[in-house]
């Protein structure tokens, strides 16, 4: 069997897209006859057990360091250590004094020991001929491609979302060490994976006439109904609560302002109780939304899991009546789906969101589901008021089989295959 080197700082315990995406692929390349070797960003000491785990193991899961002690960190801190962001209580005391912790910091410490386990796995396996890497953040790509270049390895790129999050409007410059790097990133001549249409064409038109229309493959986000968490639900009575799996992302002051004034306003016009409904919110917004709610009359309503790993995420969707999304107005969240989104649609959970215009939103209506803009308290409060009517009378529609089996790991792994293919066909 063949073996792929597969280089990343996203992946579990994390519960970034991007740590689901390369965990997913990782555990199913064996399908398609390649071995998985990963070299993954350090575990998270209490969150090991929660590891996630479908039919296929990995193996060969090589940490660029120590586990990290999270056992004393406050709940805010956990959730943001598995989003993947600094943490200032995790900094060390000589940088707290002299002020050189930097967010990029981390990235350069993974950096510099990757470099080291990658050379040690391809002198120890002298069969690894594919070189996979995920970003951002950068560092992967950059390094897969001086790793490339030493060893004349096949190399594919996996560009999960924008590498310069401010995406520029094609025909800008921009002069910041990101768009510096996506240049050089993606126009370097190797075959490239991207998880939309959306961000492939902004690409193209930024790049126009300097990168290929071929050179980048859309290869979607998957659900692995392996995984424990998608076995059927045995039949449950009829409720009187419904159970809303809210995955909140990163928004600004003023949306956040708008999902409450939004919520609060269908409360009050509805009647609702409590016991009428059950919000669970998760996610990296999580934690402001907690600190929102403790002065809310909503609070009796809501159950905030600010620190859940993907197992606990996954059972969020699974026992929920709807999911819905909530994306900040970012130019990023308009070509990005997040992927606990495809797994809800792999369960058959009935989908909404709280979303700016974008493939988000176009999967979201594709399920049959119901969007508001972020921002719009009004078409909040519209959005819940909908919800609400339609499971109260058995009306909620389950995402249409097509669309379902499109992200289905078989389907989405074959789409990888041919990316593969076409790097060998150069």
């Amino acid at each position: 069997m063949r073996k792929a080197l597969i280089l990343t700082r996203d992946f579990p315990p994390l519960v970034t897209s991007g740590a689901s995406r390369a965990w997913k692929f990782a555990s199913n390349l064996v399908t398609i006859g390649w071995e998985p070797i990963v070299i993954a960003p350090p575990s998270i000491a209490t969150m090991e057990a929660t590891m996630p785990s479908g039919s296929n193991r990995i193996d060969a899961l090589h940490r660029t360091g120590p586990d990290v002690d999270a056992a004393k960190l406050e709940p805010c801190d956990r959730c943001a250590l598995l989003h993947g962001r600094p943490v200032e209580a995790l900094r060390p005391f000589s940088a707290k004094v002299t002020g050189l912790f930097r967010d990029n910091s981390d990235g350069a410490v993974w950096e510099k020991n990757a470099s080291i386990l990658v050379e040690r796995q391809l002198a120890e396996n002298p069969d690894i001929d594919l070189l996979y890497a995920q970003g951002p953040p950068l560092e992967p790509l950059e390094l897969a491609l001086e790793t490339a270049r030493k060893h004349s390895l096949t190399v594919v790129l996996d560009i999960t979302s924008p590498l310069d999050p401010a995406m520029p409007a094609p025909g800008t410059t921009s002069s910041s060490t990101e768009a510096k790097a996506e240049e050089r990133i993606l126009l370097s001549g190797v075959p490239m994976i991207t998880p939309t249409r959306a961000l492939k064409e902004y690409y193209l038109k930024k790049y126009l006439g300097r990168l290929e229309y071929g050179a980048m493959s859309i290869v979607p986000h998957a659900f692995d109904a392996t995984h424990p968490a998608f076995k059927p639900r045995g039949s449950k009575g009829p409720s009187l609560t419904m159970r809303i799996a809210l995955l909140a992302e990163e928004v600004s002051r003023s949306e956040l302002k708008a999902l409450f004034s939004g919520l609060e306003s269908w409360v009050k016009s509805d009647g609702i109780r409590s016991g009428d409904i059950e919000l669970t919110i998760f996610g990296e917004g999580a934690p402001e939304i907690a600190r929102r709610a403790a002065r809310s009359p909503l609070k009796t309503l809501l159950v905030l899991d600010e620190e859940g790993g993907i197992g606990k995420q996954f059972e969020n969707c699974r026992n929920a009546d709807v999911f819905c999304a909530l994306l900040g107005r970012t130019p990023a969240n308009t070509c990005a789906i997040p992927d606990r989104m495809v797994d809800a649609l792999g369960m058959g959970v009935p989908l909404c969101a709280i979303l700016p215009d974008g493939v988000a939103a176009k999967m979201v209506m594709e399920a049959g589901g119901v969007t508001a803009a972020a921002g719009d308290a009004g078409a909040i409060a519209g959005l819940f008021r909908s919800v609400y009517s339609a499971w109260r009378t058995d009306a909620l529609q389950r995402p249409p089989a097509d669309l379902v089996q499109r992200h289905a790991i078989g389907a989405v792994i074959q789409e990888l295959t041919r990316a593969i293919a076409w790097q060998y066909l150069r």
